[in-house]
């Protein structure tokens, strides 16, 4: 049965179901979760040449590969050949859950990484519960996120059919074509690698704490500090023709919107400092403005960011022009008000989206089918379906 035949209830008070690995299921994953601002982008390969910088900021990385032997079985590809120096307690500042439940990974994956990232925006309750089990052990975090009914919820009506196994994309080959697995032992697991002051950790809900692979300098290269570990999983994947697949979790559209709009509040604001400097009744004759919040903290993440480097220059060559000032703080203002739109515009399509992904479409179905069956329709229809497919190429 689909999960859009599910009710809200069992939804939420039913099995955790297997997930595609599909980036857009990953994307409406995290939004819905309360991660606003993110996207989740198939990545192909994984060597010294290629530094992702046309995906800008990477928050975290998801790896999906084979597995035998269930989660308590022998984790083929998991550890092998691998020794990881145990630690005697978890590192403070590391956000780590353990899986408890078997097709939990894909959502405990998302949170090990988005919780680590201070830096992204996240919703009331998902910050509530952060802060809740901060200092919660690996494993009781874990069995909070799995009787957290929201996320159980949010995580089921992803899936389109729950009862099916999970489906991945072969991404070294690029192609379409959908391997079925979970027959024999075959079972797919979700590692998150993430960058945390200045260290680059494997999360992994199946080991009891998280690993050190490496330390970074530059935290938008963080990345190839995990180069060595991941592609040394792909060649060992590659040579026995297992499936993996590599998702990169970035900024979407939503959040270079947000950005560049904090970009945008903080040259305003130090345009208006310095009218206020050197000429205190500018105001008198600019009635022009915006209300929008802009906190200490958007502003020293727009100061971290550094990407305002041309509206800074500006503002310091006209640093003594009061005309040239107003002129630079109407065009923030107007794009300001661009960006607002945009931003009001994307959040509603998610939101639709959202709405459609959820909303239980059970009893339309089950009168539709009914109404079929009392018009003497149904019998025919389903004795037509195969034919309908007959010779076209299933993915």
């Amino acid at each position: 049965m689909s999960s859009l035949l599910l009710s809200h209830k069992e939804r939420a008070e039913g099995p955790w179901v297997k997930l595609q690995s599909d980036p857009n299921l990953f994307t409406a994953l995290m939004y819905d979760l309360g991660v606003k601002g993110v996207k989740a982008t198939e990545v192909f390969v994984l060597d010294q040449q290629d530094n992702f910088d046309d995906l800008g900021q990477i928050y975290g990385i998801v790896f999906l590969f084979k597995m035998f032997g269930g989660v308590t079985g022998d984790l083929r590809g998991l550890h092998k050949g691998t020794e990881y120096e145990p630690i005697e307690e978890n590192p403070k500042n590391v956000y780590f859950a353990n899986q408890v439940v078997e097709n939990a990974c894909a959502t405990l994956a998302v949170l090990n990484i988005v919780l680590n990232c201070p830096q992204l925006e996240i919703d009331q309750e998902l910050k509530e519960f952060k802060d809740f089990t901060w200092d919660l052990p690996p494993a009781t975090r874990g069995f909070s996120i799995t009787n957290h009914p929201t996320f159980r919820k949010i995580h089921n009506s992803m899936a389109r059919h729950p009862e099916d196994s999970l489906i991945v994309e072969e991404a070294v080959s690029k192609k379409k074509t959908k391997v079925e697995i979970g027959v024999m032992g075959e079972v797919y697991h979700y590692i998150a690698y993430v960058p945390v002051d200045g260290q680059v950790w494997q999360l992994d809900g199946l080991y009891p704490h998280p690993v050190k692979i490496g330390k970074y300098d530059d935290h938008k290269h963080w990345y190839d500090a995990a180069r060595g570990v991941i592609n040394e999983r792909i060649e060992s994947f590659q040579a026995e023709d297992m499936e993996y697949v590599l998702l990169a979790i970035t900024k979407d559209q939503l959040g270079i919107n947000q950005d560049r709009l904090n970009d945008c509040l903080y040259i305003k604001k130090l345009v208006e400092e310095r009218l206020d400097e050197i000429n205190n009744s500018w105001r008198e004759a600019n009635f022009e403005d915006v209300d929008v919040r802009f906190t200490n903290e958007d502003q020293a993440k727009a100061i971290e960011r550094g990407n305002a480097g041309m509206e800074l220059l500006n503002l310091s060559t006209c640093h003594d022009d009061v005309e040239k000032l107003e002129q630079l703080r109407s065009r923030m203002i107007g794009e300001i008000r661009v960006l607002l739109e945009d931003i009001d515009r994307e959040i509603k399509f998610k939101e639709v989206e959202r709405e459609r992904r959820t909303f239980d479409y059970g009893p339309f179905f089950r009168e539709f089918i009914s109404i079929l069956h009392e018009r003497g329709e149904l019998k025919g229809l389903l004795a037509a379906a195969p034919e309908m497919y007959e010779g076209d190429e299933q993915y």
